[in-house]
């Protein structure tokens, strides 16, 4: 059985923290490599690029809304 893999929920995690580039370094330095997150949308996308290549830490889930049915 393959071992159990965990991202972080920067929406949830870090909170303390005011943008989400500020999380993605947190949570590499709490030892997470990788991220999720919803509610990116007003974020600075290049910014959070940069600090993700910087850390190495990927991003395996972005949420968005469900949109029409």
């Amino acid at each position: 059985m393959a071992p159990l893999k965990f991202c972080a929920n920067i929406s949830w995690l870090f909170t303390e923290l005011p943008d989400f580039s500020q999380r993605i370094l947190a949570a590499a330095a709490a030892g997470f490599q990788a991220v999720e997150a919803a509610w990116l949308y007003d974020s600075d996308l290049q910014e959070l690029q940069r600090v993700r290549k910087a850390t190495g830490v990927e991003v395996v889930l972005i949420n968005t809304p469900p949109g029409r049915h």
